[in-house]
């Protein structure tokens, strides 16, 4: 049964088309280039989303499952070694070229997304961080952060790094900006000092210290927070999943020195070279946003020998393979936004949008 697009409208409806006769009005304003979609992981089964600050980029398995059946109907679905000789100008790439990437590495990109990739037979290119390779990976850092904070008492007293700070009971909007805060200010340090402060501050907002082992005991929140580790990675090398990096330790690139920064992107295409055995050619930015990444991340990217590099928006911050866009999903997209956005219509909006207001203001 064909899936149905809620909440679309557009006047292909007044001429009488059904949801379904729609879709695919859109394929042209794609833009001759291959369009690249980024995914964070599926919500594993058993897992209630909390918020959308949290939980806002995973998506079902069902939506999942719909998006990719819809590519491989519509799109060209390239591989990662397409688009590197693309990308190296060995190559041309075909029509309507989509290629299909995922952040972070969590646990469920195994348990939850690899079944779905294997059945449907797509090529998929993984970003994962230098958490995969430890002995025992854990959680992402500035997703603990975050659940600290929404479990703190009000009125506690943290003493950290850059001053002194008493939190009080505040809207979920709130409480972003001040995560958005922090993430920014622990990104500052190297991983090992960062870890430090983690510590420092865990044990100041009361969090018990086996706070994180509890979580691995429940299979829902471990496939839902935990990454993945090295057998879960040759599961899916076997399975024909490329690989990239994503950093050691997931910062704010922008708010590290340069030296810090430099050593996070050119020691994780390092250490996973070392431990799996295959070239690291492809690196994400953490983050991806104009806030995480900057100017200087480009040419840091391209002195530690990445052929290529990616952010988390739909507009490139430069003319080369080091700033690349890509279509990051949201758990709030349907089928016919996801491609308005595949197909270039929103990129194309925006920049008519732009154009005609730089010309009003001229």
């Amino acid at each position: 049964m064909k899936p149905q697009y809620e909440d679309y409208h557009s006047p292909a409806q007044a001429r009488g088309l059904s949801r379904v006769e729609q879709v695919g009005i859109f394929a042209a304003f794609g833009d001759g280039w291959a369009t690249v979609i980024t995914y964070h992981g599926v919500l594993p089964k058993g897992y209630e989303a909390r918020d959308l600050a949290l939980d806002g980029h995973l998506i079902t398995a069902e939506a999942f499952t719909r998006q990719v059946q819809f590519l491989k109907r519509e799109y060209n679905v390239i591989t990662p070694e397409q688009f590197l000789s693309w990308c190296e100008n060995k190559a041309q790439l075909p029509p309507r070229g989509v290629l299909l990437t995922c952040d972070d590495g969590l646990m469920n990109t195994v348990t939850d997304m690899l079944p779905v990739i294997r059945r449907l037979n797509v090529p998929f290119l993984l970003f994962i961080t230098g958490e995969s390779l430890c002995e025992t990976p854990g959680m992402l850092w500035y997703e603990k952060v975050y659940l600290w904070l929404c479990a703190a008492r009000p009125g506690i007293s943290l003493k950290l790094p850059w001053g002194e700070e008493v939190l009080g009971r505040t809207s979920r909007v709130r409480a972003a900006v001040r995560w958005r805060e922090y993430m920014r200010r622990l990104s500052a340090f190297d991983a090992t000092s960062r870890k430090l402060v983690l510590e420092d501050m865990r044990t100041q907002l009361g969090i018990p210290q086996e706070w994180e082992s509890e979580y691995s005991r429940r299979e829902a929140e471990r496939r839902r927070f935990f990454v993945m580790g090295r057998e879960e990675l040759r599961q899916l090398m076997n399975a024909g999943v490329t690989i990239g990096a994503h950093t050691l330790s997931h910062p704010m690139l922008r708010w590290m020195s340069e030296e810090l920064a430099f050593e996070e992107i050119r020691q994780s295409r390092v250490a996973l070279q070392e431990a799996l055995g295959t070239e690291i050619w492809a690196l994400a930015f953490p983050f991806g946003d104009s806030d995480s990444v900057g100017a200087r991340a480009l040419l840091l990217a391209k002195r530690a020998e990445f052929k290529c590099a990616f952010l988390n928006t739909e507009v490139p911050a430069g003319d080369d393979c080091f700033a690349l866009p890509r279509v990051h999903l949201s758990a709030g997209m349907n089928l016919a936004e996801f491609e308005a956005h595949v197909s270039g219509f929103y990129r194309s909006a925006r920049a008519k949008y732009a154009t005609a207001i730089s010309g009003a203001t001229a």
